[in-house]
């Protein structure tokens, strides 16, 4: 049985892949602290405590584990959250990568990354050109962009000039259960959930920039993928993982409203908006499809499964 490590196992995109992989391969993880109550209920899975900004300690994991496939998801994952610590994002994601190569050519050469990078990578690139390519021009608008950008880069750079087995991974927006409600979506769902159980007295849900549009895709269709792309990826390449249409905030509000019994409208606040934000972006996922991936959830599955798991956090 093939040994896969994945970085953030605990997180949100992480457990998802766990409970993906782990009937199917000896699956470890790495955590910093011993919050991992997004893994409860997934059998089949080892950690290992591992500071990724430490470089020993992201030696010795990797040289005990030796791992045959590596899938590098932790990060400091909030757009919104890199505009006040552009630091701390730019330290956390950047050096956890070059710690990670680094350890897997020296321990285990032969072994396949995964890096995550984002589609927000592209940023102003869909101003001149939708669907957004993997050729397009990196024109990232946020810090956290701007690192995931160097994260991809630098897969690129450790393939071409030091023959890291890296495949490149640009995942546009994403969503489902466990994911951390600083994202739309969850957002949205918690708050419906707040106002069904009356924890919510306003029956409103308060929204940012409603006219923006976004490429969303449920998470189980992200972890098939990034399992497609270690068994089916070209070294060095970069994969949009996308579903190749795009979705406004307002028809992701009014489809999980539409779900509720309650009688809920819709305030716009102008402190919930980003600095910068494209009006439109959606990816084109013609290289995935090539590989034999497409999305199977339809939007409105996913929306349905979000909104059920917030019901059930919102009343425990």
């Amino acid at each position: 049985m093939r040994k896969v490590l994945i970085t953030g196992i605990a997180g949100f995109v992480g457990s998802h892949l766990a409970e993906r992989l782990a009937t199917r391969f000896e699956v470890w993880g790495t955590r910093i602290d011993d919050n991992t109550a997004n893994l409860s209920g997934i059998e089949g899975v080892n950690l290992s405590k591992c500071d990724l900004l430490d470089r020993n300690s992201v030696e010795e994991v990797i040289d005990r584990l030796k791992p045959d496939i590596v899938f590098h998801l932790a990060a400091q994952s909030i757009p919104a959250f890199s505009f006040s610590h552009p630091e701390e994002t730019l330290k956390t994601n950047i050096f956890s990568t070059l710690n990670i190569f680094e350890s897997v050519l020296k321990s285990v050469p032969e072994a396949v990354v995964l890096n995550i990078g984002s589609g927000d990578e592209y940023g102003d690139a869909a101003s001149d050109i939708l669907p957004v390519p993997e050729k397009a021009e990196l024109k990232p608008l946020n810090p956290y962009a701007v690192s995931k950008v160097t994260q991809d880069l630098l897969a690129f750079q450790y393939w071409r000039s030091r023959g890291l087995k890296a495949v490149r991974a640009r995942p546009f927006n994403h969503f489902g259960p466990r994911q951390s409600d600083c994202f739309v979506t969850s957002e949205f769902a918690r708050q419906i959930a707040e106002i069904e159980a009356g924890i919510r007295e306003e029956k409103a849900l308060r929204v940012g920039n409603l006219r923006t549009a976004k490429d969303f895709l449920d998470v189980r269709d992200v972890v098939a993928a990034y399992e497609l792309l270690v068994e089916k990826g070209s070294f060095g390449e970069a994969y949009n993982v996308c579903s190749g249409r795009a979705t406004s905030i307002r028809e992701i509000a009014e489809t999980l409203i539409s779900f509720s019994t309650e009688s809920i409208t819709i305030k716009e606040d102008p402190s919930r908006r980003r600095p910068t934000e494209t009006a439109a972006i959606y990816g084109d996922a013609a290289k995935m499809k090539a590989l034999g991936w497409a999305p199977k959830y339809t939007l409105r599955e996913s929306l349905e499964s979000i909104l059920e798991y917030w019901r059930g956090a919102v009343r425990r």
